[in-house]
Formats: C-alpha cells, structure tokens, sequence
C-alpha cells in the first residue's frame, strides 16, 4: 500500500499561497499569526523529546501534544491497524541522498540496525545501478540530526514494524528542496529501483522463514 499525500492541507497551502516551501499542517495554534505542525515532529513514539519545538511559529513545531493533527493521526490508526501485516514502512523526503534507519530521538541505536543496514544497502546498491546516484545509509541522528516524533521511530517503535526507513532524495545541496523538474523521472527511476530490491530482498526472507 502507499499514501502519495497525506498532508493535504500543507499541500493546499502551496497551491494558494504559491509557497512551494510550506513544511507544516494547516491546523489552527495558539498563534494568531501562525499555523500548523510539523508532521514528522507529531507522531507518538518519544514524542517532544529532542530535535523538535514548542513554539508555533516554528518550522518544527511538534504540536500542542502526540498526534494532534488529524494528518498524523489518520495515518497512524490506518498503520497500526494492520501493523501484522505490514514489514517494511518507508517515508520519503528530500533532501541529502540518505537512507536512513531509526532511532531519530535518540543517538542510541535500534535493537535490529544491523539489519535494517544491510537491508537498506542492498536497496542503495540497486538504486545507484541506475543513473550511478549514490546513497549513505546510517541512523537519521548520526547522519543528520536529533528529531523526535517522526514516523519512521514510531514505525518501528510503537507499530513494530520491522523495516522502518526514512528516504532523503536527491540533491546533496546545490538545489536542495527546488530540484530541479528535469531531474524528477531519474529520481523516481532509482529510488523505484532502490524499493523493489529492498522488498524482493524481504520477500525472501519471509519465504525462507527468517
């Protein structure tokens, strides 16, 4: 299964307001002058425990509590209703070329990296055969930065989902968030490329019962 968009009220405010750098919901705050949250600061798991912000105005502003934006919140009963079911969760951003792995809260790693490493390797080594695009692959806090409340934690935290993944596109930082649209179709090229290969190589897994 896969939700192209989620946040369609963020998604509506570049529509209108022309701002293709909006990040946040749309919901109301206790700012008169600003609103929403950010999504991937709301989710339950560890939430408003570093990397994250209190105050509205704020680019990462958590919300006023754990899944307080029907957004994040949609999502999460629609997951962990099926959360037997489902192996893998991959969330995709932009930008840096990673793929990373939880724990986003913490600098302490998971209990399975090892394994959610080698996995995501072999996703990064089949999305470079591609276009020769490369990818680094580590958890999100020793790649990046500490943030608390992403999806991706509480995949694997809370849902326990097994396989739980945060993808950074393209670029490494010339154009950063404004890629350019000739670079749109190779992008999707590899990282389709990179998915296939990481569920092909779960898919054996489950077949050998490991």
């Amino acid at each position: 299964m896969s939700s192209m968009l989620a946040a369609v009220g963020g998604a509506e405010s570049i529509r209108c307001l022309q701002n293709r750098m909006w990040r946040k919901t749309r919901s109301t705050t206790a700012s008169f002058l600003c609103r929403g949250a950010d999504p991937n600061r709301n989710f339950g798991f560890k939430w408003s425990s570093g990397g994250s912000s209190s105050k509205a105005c704020s680019e990462v502003f958590a919300g006023n509590k754990a899944f307080s934006e029907p957004e994040t919140k949609a999502m999460a009963n629609f997951i962990y209703a099926r959360r037997r079911e489902i192996m893998a969760y991959l969330t995709f951003h932009s930008y840096s070329q990673l793929w990373l792995t939880p724990w986003g809260y913490t600098a302490l790693k998971p209990a399975n990296y090892l394994e959610l490493a080698r996995a995501a390797r072999v996703a990064t080594a089949a999305l470079e055969k591609v276009h020769g695009t490369r990818y680094n692959v580590g958890t999100s806090t020793s790649l990046l930065y500490v943030a608390s409340g992403g999806s991706d934690d509480w995949a694997l935290g809370e849902a326990q989902i097994p396989y739980a993944y945060t993808v950074e596109l393209r670029d490494t930082g010339r154009h950063g968030f404004t890629l350019p649209r000739q670079q749109i179709v190779p992008t999707g090229e590899e990282t389709w490329a990179g998915v296939k290969a990481l569920l092909l190589e779960l898919a054996s897994k489950v077949d050998e019962g490991t």
